[in-house]
């Protein structure tokens, strides 16, 4: 999903929300805490960023193979005898 799509998505999720005080009251306390969190310096790089994008685009696109995590504990189960 692309940045535009989220941001309709989400668009569409928050005029549902904001109808109901409550929910309005949690949403506000995540995004103090999202604020709180942007303040600190992240240890992934932007450069590390852009190549997490770049394998995420490529897996999107079915241009490489992946596993479910469930296939995978069982082969490494099935290899390593556990």
């Amino acid at each position: 999903m692309g940045a535009l799509e989220l941001k309709e998505k989400l668009i569409k999720q928050f005029e549902i929300i904001i109808e109901d005080d409550t929910k309005l009251i949690i949403l506000d306390g995540v995004f103090d805490a999202m604020i709180a969190t942007t303040d600190t310096n992240s240890n992934v790089s932007d450069k590390q960023y852009a190549i997490i994008e770049e394998r995420r685009k490529k897996r999107m696109a079915g241009k490489t193979e992946s596993k479910s995590w469930d296939n995978l504990k069982n082969e490494l189960k099935y290899k390593y005898g556990c």
